[in-house]
């Protein structure tokens, strides 16, 4: 659930956006991804902004701190959805939305993003035009979740056992002409297809239903350019409960780009249905530090 309340109602957002699944939405279990759902929202708060951006100044505009995605039930192809949607917080520099996807009346998935405004690649006041607009469309009693305190563990390549090497294509640029916080979001769930491909072995491992992660919350840290090869680094943090959680961490160097965390399920079905218990096989990949 995003930070808003407990079980959001579609009627309590001053915004919704209207999606159709698209078949290159779906992911290997035949439901729409976790990529996707990141793609609307991004949909959502550009369609939001864009009157009050189109004529910004050059050498200004605004990058995403963090975005986070949780599924609360199965997405289907077949069903039409609506991204409900508004600005849970508005501060000097930064601001906020949350997001919750409903097929019907059932409550799907919900999000929440943060986004910074920059000149010249550094924080600044929110100007007037986009401050009005926000405000247009606050969530009444929003609380927007917290930004995570990661331990400066977390900032040291070696602690993840587990690494997955990355480059950057030129499709992955977008019009800020770095990498698009989606494509680097996808390259942790990536990451997290490959550690399961290693731990199961292929075709199984790779990703199974059930495997991909039910939560992903990512940070950017920095800018990440083109051309260049990184490592995405993954250890499993916690399994406990029929559930792991997994840290990500994008590397550039010894240099931490950005974080990412996981929930997934401990336990899937195989290629022939049966029961895989990822407990054992796991411990390997442990975090250090």
């Amino acid at each position: 659930m995003t930070s808003t309340q407990t079980r959001p109602e579609a009627t309590q957002y001053p915004l919704v956006l209207e999606v159709t699944p698209r078949y290159s939405d779906l992911d290997p279990s035949r439901r729409v991804s976790r990529q996707a759902l990141l793609r609307w929202f991004e949909d959502a708060r550009i369609r939001a902004e864009l009157a009050a951006m189109r004529h910004r100044p050059e050498g200004t505009g605004q990058l995403l701190a963090a975005v986070q995605v949780d599924v609360v039930a199965p997405l289907r192809i077949a069903d039409g959805y609506r991204v409900a949607y508004g600005v849970s917080r508005v501060g000097s520099s930064s601001f906020s939305y949350a997001y919750a996807v409903f097929t019907g009346d059932d409550l799907v998935a919900t999000g929440a993003t943060t986004s910074v405004w920059v000149e010249g690649g550094k924080p600044a006041p929110l100007p007037a035009v986009l401050r009005d607009t926000l405000q247009g469309t606050l969530l009444a009693g929003a609380e927007p979740a917290p930004r995570a305190d990661h331990p400066a563990a977390r900032l040291v390549r070696e602690n993840y056992p587990f690494r997955y090497d990355v480059r950057t294509r030129f499709a992955d640029l977008d019009t800020n002409r770095h990498v698009n916080n989606v494509q680097l979001a996808s390259w942790y769930l990536d990451g997290l297809a490959e550690l399961h491909t290693d731990v199961l072995g292929y075709p199984v491992g790779g990703p199974i239903d059930g495997l991909a992660p039910s939560a992903l919350h990512v940070e950017f840290r920095a800018e990440v350019q083109f051309p260049g090869i990184h490592q995405l680094r993954v250890g499993v943090r916690e399994l406990s409960d029929g559930t792991v959680t997994y840290e990500c961490g994008l590397f550039d160097g010894h240099t931490c780009l950005g974080l990412a965390d996981a929930t997934g399920a401990v336990r899937a079905a195989d290629a022939a249905g049966q029961d895989v218990d990822l407990t054992a096989a796991f411990e390997p990949f442990r975090m250090r530090g």
